[in-house]
């Protein structure tokens, strides 16, 4: 049965993450679902911040090849990445497992990946491997494509329905607050900085899913 593991991994394991140590304020966000093999995820989205500074910086990265922006909407800025043989473990070893990337975001501080795996052999091999290599990943939690699909009719992933109702019972929607940014940050196990971007895009997600007028 295929399942999806969530996982945590610091940003200095990864070429985007490293990228980020230039303009800290600057998060990125992978296009899903995001292929791997020859292709791997060539395509990104970097908001706030300083993106030229990021930009110059992933240029800089041995893994990347040949960087390129794509578009600009507002404060986001869609890039498309060439990718070589240098890249991070992980993404040798999602390869090996014969994984999917279906949701990847990261910050300055950690990165989160959403990995579907086909069957529970590729799951066991994926973290054999990153012991093998010594990929310090963390694993999260491990849900069904049911359970996405589920949240997914909503618009909102489930790191970011997660992130809404642990806020939401920790009263940081009252006045005053129950609890701060970075409470969550700590109970969630990710960096503040995360913990906006899940709370944004899940206010986003939500709106367009349950609330925006259907068409006609």
């Amino acid at each position: 049965m295929s399942s999806i593991v969530e996982i945590s991994i610091s940003a200095d394991e990864f070429a985007l993450g490293r990228a980020l140590q230039a303009a800290p304020e600057v998060q990125i966000e992978l296009e899903r679902v995001v292929p791997v093999g020859m292709s791997r995820f060539p395509f990104f989205w970097a908001r706030g911040g300083d993106i030229c500074r990021f930009e110059a910086a992933a240029r800089a990265e041995p893994a990347i090849n040949a960087l390129t922006r794509i578009d600009t909407l507002t404060d986001n800025t869609l890039f498309h990445a060439q990718w070589n043989d240098e890249s991070t473990n992980l993404v040798h070893g999602v390869e090996e497992a014969n994984a999917t990337i279906v949701e990847a975001n990261g910050t300055v501080n950690d990165w989160t990946f959403h990995l579907r795996f086909p069957a529970q052999e590729g799951m066991s091999s994926f973290q054999t491997f990153c012991q093998h290599e010594g990929v310090p990943i963390e694993v999260e939690r491990v849900y069904s494509m049911q359970e996405r699909a589920v949240h997914d009719s909503a618009g909102v992933t489930p790191a970011q329905r997660e992130t809404l109702i642990t806020a939401y019972e920790g009263g940081y929607f009252e006045r005053p607050r129950g609890i701060t940014r970075e409470e969550l940050a700590d109970e969630l196990g990710i960096s503040p900085q995360a913990v906006g971007g899940r709370l944004r895009r899940g206010y986003a997600n939500l709106i367009a899913g349950l609330l925006r007028p259907m068409d006609g």
